[in-house]
């Protein structure tokens, strides 16, 4: 099973069909949903993953070489926008009418590696689910995964993400080095042995340095985990949170809304023989989220109802016990599309700040069903980095994409913005640059090489120009 899969274990369909006398679980039900969750935008353009974002008109490019992608700098006339998986939300990649999007598929695999260093130059367009079974055969890992793979490496170091670990870092403090094409077409390397003054800047850039081409990375060895999946009454979550972020290598919950209960994940190194996985995982997990909308749909006005249920049901849901490469476990597959609005908090005030978050959700949006998020980083030196100057607790909402996601910014957001959160560069948030400035203290030093790098901003898009103050 895989993350959420537990879910399917719940049984709600046949509680939710004994109590409403109807299936739930059907074809004529689930099948529907499932179908339009994944349904593809009939026309327009280049869209991330969630939809949210209107379609872009802007041709997208798929540059073979280094030397494709300089003449695609020097020659396009608006911006040019690098785009990984598109499985974010914030606005970085839509270039206008008359800019390139650039796919960097042909900027994949592993190039080297040094197993004295455990190191490796890894191609920054490469998938980071194409990259963990190639580097385990060298006999290597990451060191952490966030809870998908199918974002490209550059994708997901450029924007911060992260898994969950008290002493584990997001995965651009993994960098050690990379090589960029900078906007004025230009080759450029940030390492150990040139611009080493400079990672920092690089690691965390949305882009906006230049279009990363080769990013070498810090590895581990490679290892196998023991997962644990087990619910429990939300208020001993609280309490022994921090407990438990002490105790394991990876520790992470998530609330289902309306059923004061959590799903406590934890994994652990493990040598022990590995456990047989299912086959169909990816299937049964969708099927647990659309279970719990099916509960949302039909008891969403009758919330001591929708606890009662979910509440049978979880007494009855086995814990999970798995031992597996770290690679196949950290990382699950995410069918149901959704929206999210994610914020690093301090971690003095995150687990009161998501207390808020849920009873503010619980008394007056009985729409949301997906399980809130609470995860834990470690701190790291990149300027841009949410993670900057200290650890962070993230905790994450998610509504159902085809639903409305706009209290998240009016009513949300407020509440991780006074607790001086941090969003996630790559999901839902509404800073300006102004607000971004005060959260960052070498802000304007990033801004001042970043304009170095591309003087004609052609890495910018509207988004980022805002962003960066950009005004040519």
């Amino acid at each position: 099973m895989q993350r959420r899969q537990i879910l399917k274990t719940l049984g709600l369909s046949a509680l939710a069909s004994s109590i409403l006398g109807q299936s739930v679980s059907g074809q004529s039900v689930l099948g529907e949903w499932a179908q339009a969750a994944s349904a593809p935008v009939a026309s327009g353009g280049w869209q991330n993953w969630s939809k949210s974002l209107a379609p872009s008109k802007a041709d997208v490019e798929t540059p073979q070489t280094t030397a494709d992608l300089i003449r695609l700098l020097q020659t396009t006339k608006g911006a040019v926008r690098p785009v990984g998986s598109g499985h974010s939300w914030t606005p970085l990649v839509p270039a206008g009418d008359d800019g390139k999007i650039v796919r960097l598929d042909a900027f994949n695999g592993v190039r080297s590696l040094d197993k004295t260093k455990q190191t490796a130059w890894l191609g920054a367009g490469a998938r980071l689910k194409d990259l963990s079974p190639a580097l385990a055969e060298q006999g290597l890992a990451f060191r952490n995964l966030g809870d998908i793979d199918v974002q490209s490496l550059a994708g997901a170091t450029s924007t911060a993400t992260h898994g969950t670990g008290k002493n584990l870092p997001c995965l651009a403090a993994e960098i050690k080095g990379l090589k960029l094409i900078t906007g004025a077409g230009e080759e450029m390397e940030f390492s150990a042995n040139s611009n080493a003054n400079l990672l920092p800047a690089a690691q965390v850039a949305l882009g906006t340095l230049g279009v990363l081409t080769e990013i070498e990375m810090q590895l581990v060895p490679r290892h196998k985990l023991h997962r644990r999946v087990r619910f429990m009454p939300y208020p001993q979550v609280l309490a022994e949170a921090e407990n438990m972020w002490q105790a394991h290598r990876n520790f992470e919950f998530f609330y289902i809304p309306f059923s004061g209960t959590a799903m406590v994940i934890t994994h652990d190194e493990t040598d022990a023989p590995e456990t047989p996985r299912a086959t169909n995982e990816s299937d049964e997990s969708d099927d647990g989220v659309m279970q719990l909308k099916a509960l949302r749909d039909y008891l969403g006005w009758f919330p001591f109802l929708r606890k009662r249920l979910l509440g049978a049901a979880i007494a009855n849901a086995p814990e999970e016990n798995i031992i597996g490469e770290s690679w196949q476990l950290l990382a699950s597959a995410r069918n149901v599309h959704f929206n999210e609005m994610e914020y690093h908090l301090p971690p003095e005030v995150a687990l009161d700040v998501l207390d808020e978050v849920r009873d503010l959700i619980e008394r007056e949006h009985p729409d949301v069903f997906f399980p809130f998020e609470c995860r834990m980083t470690a701190a790291d030196t990149a300027w841009l980095s949410p993670f900057n100057a200290g650890p962070r607790v993230s905790v994450a909402v998610h509504t159902h994409a085809p639903d409305a996601y706009d209290f998240l910014f009016t009513k949300i957001e407020p509440i991780f913005q006074r607790a001086g959160g941090r969003p996630h560069w790559g999901k839902l948030n509404s800073l300006s640059g102004a607000q971004v400035r005060a959260l960052y203290p070498k802000f304007d030093d990033f801004a001042k090489l970043r304009s170095e790098l591309d003087p004609d901003n052609r890495l910018l898009n509207p988004y980022l120009r805002e962003l960066f103050g950009a005004t040519s």
